[in-house]
């Protein structure tokens, strides 16, 4: 169970939410109980009055106590559940929450290098469906496997109050029969519960991935080979179900015949005993009556074990990623931050794997306060790799690089992020309006200062158009927008924020010649008095630089600016 330690540690913050879920639970339990087995007294001493007095007898029988308590009993179980189901389930929520900022403190110091290694099916599927199972662990495993035991333990206690022989009989049967349910299904049904766990991952891989590529599985023909293959997928999730499912059948066929042996055996002692006068036959019939209330209490742990499988499995792939090392470690002691913002590179060497060719060797490289410098090269030269460095999303094997004189690997990311503004290859939008978009760097930014940097890359007009302005909602993705509008947002948020060393990559890619030098001439008040490194394929795709460099065979040369 060492998988589940951090968890359990989790839901030890929420001691007092799951220990009232607990009690409540087995209030429940307990009045259902005092129901059927007080029902079951009353009615029967009902019919025994009724007979004796058909037979002339004279009997008393106060009729008012016992229902009052059958009322009590079957108010309080609906009360004591509804409030069981609110508690336990706004437990859960809380519990699920501080999962989930768990897994994110966990994750947000990586590196993108590593968070890239991940697959995004995979990944997608870590962050919810296994979250979400590992909310099992308290409402389906823990819960009512703590309630059975207790709950058992209680009812043959009170079973023994008031029938001992019955109570012996059914212990002997049902204790037994619910310690050999919940170990075949703990047993038997792990291995295959991660089975199903594993396909179902996969299968959700397999969706995102299709999906996501729909339309070039059409274009080259391979719809059909990939849905032959989920089929198949499908077909063994359908086989691993069949056989959990098999699994949890007999567990459960072992303590109903558990239950119905115990009604026998208490039956053949109660019978026995009302001859002998040792207990009335209403006391009988609510002995019976209680079995049937001790087996609703034990049918859970069935499923409780069946899932336990499926928990455990999810709880050690969440530590897997939880213990993902990150390839980046920040300084254990940062220094401080510097008052200079100068971004040098010195004698840097960097490839990507131990195995490759280096992609940069001995590079200088020194971008003054206030000076821009474009880098030139085709594409795999490095160019992106610099930009990566000066983020310390990597760190070079020779050399440094240093902000202000302070090399980046003494700084906190903190540090380095608060200075630098960074346009990467890839566009990236949140769903989300288009001003939280644009503010998503600063956050302090007014409507006027949104509509200045959507002019400064030729946008305002387009976003005016809009019937909802900058409230406009963008889709995953920045669905909405043009692939061409998309990259113009990421640029004015990359502008917008008031960092004195702005990064670059192809600020203009996938634009036509009138629309980028439409951006290039607005994006030039933006740029003044910051430090600028812009790299490129083309050199007329460039604002004014000060100085441009050709990035060739991992070393910069200088060259003229177009």
């Amino acid at each position: 169970m060492r998988e589940l330690r951090p968890f359990l540690q989790l839901l030890g913050m929420r001691r007092y939410w799951l220990l009232g879920g607990a009690a409540l639970m087995l209030l429940t339990a307990a009045a259902n109980l005092g129901l059927l087995a007080l029902s079951g007294w009353f009615i029967t001493a009902t019919a025994l009055a009724g007979l004796a007095l058909a037979a002339g007898a004279g009997m008393q029988l106060d009729i008012y106590t016992p229902g009052a308590g059958i009322r009590l009993f079957a108010v309080g179980r609906a009360v004591t559940r509804y409030l069981e189901r609110l508690v336990n389930h706004e437990a859960v929520f809380r519990i699920l929450a501080d999962l989930r900022v768990w897994l994110f403190r966990k994750l947000l110091p990586l590196d993108t290098g590593t968070l890239a290694g991940l697959r995004n099916g995979e990944l997608l599927n870590r962050l919810t469906t296994d979250i979400d199972t590992l909310d099992h662990l308290y409402l389906r495993v823990l819960g009512p496997v703590a309630v059975a035991a207790l709950g058992l333990l209680g009812g043959l206690l009170f079973l023994g109050w008031l029938a001992p022989s019955m109570a012996l009989a059914m212990g002997l049967v049902l204790l037994p029969a619910a310690l050999l349910a919940s170990w075949l299904t703990g047993h038997q049904a792990s291995a295959a519960a991660a089975r199903l766990g594993e396909l179902d991952s996969r299968m959700r891989e397999h969706l995102v991935g299709d999906l996501q590529a729909q339309a070039e599985l059409h274009v080259f023909g391979a719809a059909r080979r990939r849905q032959e293959s989920l089929l198949a997928l499908d077909t063994q999730r359908l086989s691993a179900r069949q056989r959990l499912a098999g699994i949890q059948a007999l567990s459960q066929g072992i303590l109903i015949a558990g239950m119905l042996a115990a009604l026998w055996l208490a039956l053949q002692n109660g019978i026995g005993a009302v001859q002998q006068e040792a207990i009335t036959g209403p006391v009988m019939v609510a002995a019976l009556l209680a079995v049937f209330a001790l087996g609703e209490l034990l049918m859970p742990l069935t499923q409780a074990f069946l899932l336990l499988g499926r928990v455990r499995w999810s709880a050690r792939r969440l530590t897997e990623l939880a213990a993902t090392p990150a390839a980046i470690q920040p300084p254990a002691r940062p220094a401080p931050a510097p008052a200079e913002h100068a971004l040098n590179f010195s004698h840097v060497g960097f490839r990507h794997r131990p195995d490759q060719p280096a992609c940069l060797s001995g590079l200088d490289l020194s971008l003054r306060p206030g000076e821009r410098v474009a880098i030139l090269g085709p594409s795999g030269s490095g160019k992106s790799t610099l930009l990566r460095l000066a983020l310390r999303e990597a760190d070079p094997e020779q050399g440094m690089v240093t902000l202000g004189g302070v090399d980046l690997r003494e700084l906190s990311p903190q540090s380095i992020h608060s200075r630098i503004s960074w346009l990467g290859q890839r566009t990236t939008l949140f769903a989300g309006t288009l001003a939280m978009n644009l503010r998503l760097g600063t956050p302090e930014a007014t409507d006027a200062d949104l509509w200045r940097v959507l002019d400064a890359v030729a946008l305002a007009d387009a976003v005016a158009a809009l019937p909802q302005g900058l409230d406009t909602w963008l889709g995953e993705g920045g669905s909405g927008l043009s692939g061409g509008q998309s990259r113009r947002v990421a640029l004015a948020r990359t502008l917008l924020k008031p960092a004195p060393v702005v990064l670059l990559d192809e600020p203009t890619e996938g634009l036509d010649r009138a629309t980028e030098k439409a951006v290039l001439q607005g994006i030039e008040p933006w740029l003044q008095h910051r430090s600028v490194l812009i790299i490129a394929h083309d050199p007329w795709r460039l604002p004014r630089m000060d100085r441009c460099f050709t990035l060739t065979a991992g070393r910069l040369q200088e060259t003229a600016c177009a």
